[in-house]
Parts: C-alpha cells; structure tokens; sequence
C-alpha cells in the first residue's frame, strides 16, 4: 500500500500519513532533542507497532515503504 507523507504548517517539523485513499495512518514528527524523526503510528493501522524514532526523513519513509510493502512519498502540492 502507498502512503503519503504530507507536511503540517510552514516549518518541515509535522507531517500527516495517509493512504492513496486518504485514510490517516498516523503522523510524523521532528523532535529538537535528540534529533531524531518519530512516527505516530495511528492505532489499529498496518503502521501500528513500527520501530518509531529514525535518524532522518528518508529513513523514516523508507521503514514505513518496507512496512507498507509499497512506496512511501511526499506530498507534490506541499
């Protein structure tokens, strides 16, 4: 399943998930310290029980594209 990564707000600290079909699969957030990037899982969803902190963005989108046995991207209209 694809799933979208869409930024939340002006600054690149917040993104939503969701599937092609629009349906939440959680959120991801940039934490100040340590700098890491989480993934809030929506509960429930495939993503649900994913490793949650990841050293960057792409790590972030590439465990959730394992996960999702799909692709993981960013929203074009961000």
């Amino acid at each position: 399943m694809d799933v979208v990564l869409k930024q939340v707000g002006p600054d690149p600290i917040n993104w939503s998930l969701t599937d092609r079909l629009g349906r939440t699969l959680g959120a991801i957030e940039k934490s100040a310290k340590p700098a890491t990037f989480k993934i809030l899982a929506q509960p429930g969803t495939a993503l649900d029980g994913i490793k949650v902190e990841h050293l960057s963005l792409d790590a972030v989108m590439t465990a959730i594209a394992t996960r999702m046995a799909g692709a993981c991207s960013l929203d074009s209209q961000a």
